[in-house]
């Protein structure tokens, strides 16, 4: 028996090691946002110590993997290399501890309803940094309808950037590296919990009809390495 990357190899068989989720604080909630935060953790938990999530990440068909080093150089991770940092817990800059940290401040950003001449925007957490700051309308509208799986889908997507991952200049894409980590979150949770999914919140996540504010400027883009 051997060890690598948070992975262990028994008689040829890769045997994924725990991922933890620990909930630090939350912010600018009440009491019952704060009881649907919680329950959303625990689905992700499930989710992301679920057997065969670590595979799912490591060969998920990625359009961009752009990852931001604490000094500023950008290049484009493996599957493999993804997983390595969610699987010890890889917050930017620090050390892995084998815990996806979470604090989350619930805040208020342009909603479907705002003024604003941009997209809505669900999530506007600072890369790599905590807390996760999610949109008070997002929040609401997974409490009308029940839905702690795609809050839970948003949480890991969030997490992604204190990760160090980003979008390209364009914003939000489908199959970037936080969106499709999202998406393997709402896939493990889908079996147990598919009647708390509703078409329309998924269809915000994945359809690229929100704005994010973890995105490379285009000359960065242009210049990562693959």
């Amino acid at each position: 028996m051997r060890e690598k990357h948070g992975t262990l190899f028994v008689a040829g068989v890769d045997i994924d090691m725990s991922v933890s989720v620990q909930l630090h604080e939350i912010t600018g909630a009440n009491d019952a946002e704060e009881a649907f935060i919680r329950e959303s953790v625990r689905l992700l938990r499930e989710a992301v110590s679920m057997p065969g999530f670590g595979a799912s990440v490591r060969k998920a068909d990625y359009g961009d993997t752009q990852w931001k080093g604490a000094h500023g150089s950008v290049r484009r991770l493996t599957g493999e290399e993804i997983w390595q940092r969610v699987q010890i817990g890889q917050e930017a800059g620090v050390t892995g501890d084998h815990t996806l940290n979470l604090s989350i401040a619930v805040v208020d950003l342009p909603g479907p309803d705002s003024n604003s001449d941009g997209p809505p925007v669900i999530g506007a957490t600072e890369l790599g940094t905590l807390p996760i700051r999610t949109a008070r309308w997002f929040l609401s509208q997974c409490m009308i309808a029940g839905d702690h799986v795609n809050m839970a889908a948003h949480l890991m997507h969030q997490w992604m950037h204190v990760s160090g991952f980003v979008h390209g200049a364009d914003g939000h894409d489908s199959r970037d590296a936080p969106a499709i980590l999202g998406r393997l979150v709402r896939r493990a949770l889908e079996w147990n919990y598919g009647d708390r999914i509703d078409a329309e919140i998924t269809a915000m996540l994945i359809g690229g009809h929100t704005g994010c504010s973890c995105k490379l400027p285009a000359e960065k883009t242009q210049t990562a390495i693959a």
